[in-house]
This record gives C-alpha cells, structure tokens and sequence, in this order.
C-alpha cells in the first residue's frame, strides 16, 4: 500500500508516521516529502530552502522538484509511508503567498500527480503548535516553522489552502491532531483502513 499524510509544519506528521509504522502491519518504508526516493533538485532545493534563500526562486525549483518526481515515478512494489508532498504543500505556501504565476503552473500538475491508497491532512490548533514547537530543538527547526508564532493568519491561511488541495484532489481525510499525541490515537487512522491493524497478541 502507499499512504499519505500531509500537513503543515508542527501538525505531528513525523509523529504519527512513526506511530503508524510501529503499528501497522507489514514493513513501511517511509518518503519524506519527494515521491522518488533519489531527486537531486528536490535535495537542493530544500538545502537552499534551509539555508534561507529567496522564497520566488526556490519555489520554481521545487516546481522542477515535482516535474522531475513526475517523469521518474513508479508505483512502490512494498508498503509505503508518503510523508508529505512537494506539490501540496508548495502550492498551499505560493497560493497565500501570490508568487506571480507559480501556484497556476503547480495547479496544471495535480491531475498528472499519483493518487494513494488512502490520504491523511493533519491539522492542529495554535496552542497544541506553539507547545510543539517549544519543546522542538533549535537545530532542528527550519525557517518556516516560526510561521506559526510570528504570522500566525499567513499560517491558517496556508492550512486552509491544504486542506482544500488534499481534499479535493485527493479525497484526503482530516484528522485533527491537537493535544498529546501517542499510539492510542491511530484508531481513527484504523478505522478507514483497518486491514492494516497489527494483530494484537492474545493475554
């Protein structure tokens, strides 16, 4: 199978990839953002992206990012966590932001894009963020973490843009992570494809 859960920064994706492949059944590769597992523009890209370069350019490398995913694609022989998407969350971040023309060109590639088994869209409240982020080390934060204390509308702009591309596009699931997050909380992940429930051992 391939599953996708996609979300803004500080949604607990990470979280509740480990989780689901801790719990589910079967062994999980998990893809970080790029549909292929080798994408040297994607690679750089997000290098440039850390290193805080300018945001217009960036995006159009990320676009190249995704035509190159595109072109090199092949549906994964094994089980597969897809931990976000370059298209999804380049098109919520450039749609809000109004890069001229680049959200109209990344919007051209949704119908080109593979669809998953079963897709997820994490969403949080600004409270559950903020404690997260608070307890995240400084060395693993990037730039666009802080969104979500210093523009905070920007932030929930952005997330409604999410939500709308994964849902529509790809009849994603919303799943609100607010609070503690812990293996308790996959049921409801279960519950839309419970055939991946690891047996429980008898007492």
């Amino acid at each position: 199978m391939h599953v996708h859960f996609e979300g803004l920064d500080l949604a607990g994706k990470s979280t509740v990839c480990r989780l689901f492949r801790e719990h589910a059944r079967g062994e999980w590769q998990v893809r970080h953002n790029a549909l292929t597992p080798d994408n040297p523009i994607y690679e750089l890209a997000d290098r440039l992206r850390r290193e805080r370069g300018g945001e217009e350019s960036i995006g159009w490398l990320y676009h190249a990012a995704v035509l190159l995913d595109l072109e090199r694609y092949e549906p994964p022989a094994g089980d597969v966590i897809q931990d976000s998407t370059v298209l999804l969350r380049s098109l919520a971040f450039h749609k809000v932001r109004g890069t001229p023309g680049l959200a109209d060109r990344l919007e051209t590639l949704l119908d080109r894009h593979p669809r998953f088994d079963c897709s997820f869209v994490l969403v949080a409240d600004h409270r559950t963020r903020l404690d997260r982020l608070a307890k995240r080390r400084l060395q693993n934060l990037g730039p666009e973490d802080f969104l979500v204390r210093d523009e905070p509308e920007r932030f929930c702009a952005m997330e409604r843009q999410l939500v709308d591309y994964a849902t529509r596009h790809f009849r994603a699931v919303v799943l609100d992570t607010s609070g503690e997050l812990d293996a308790s909380w996959l049921e409801e992940v279960f519950r839309h494809i419970p055939r991946l429930r690891r047996d429980q051992p008898s007492a």
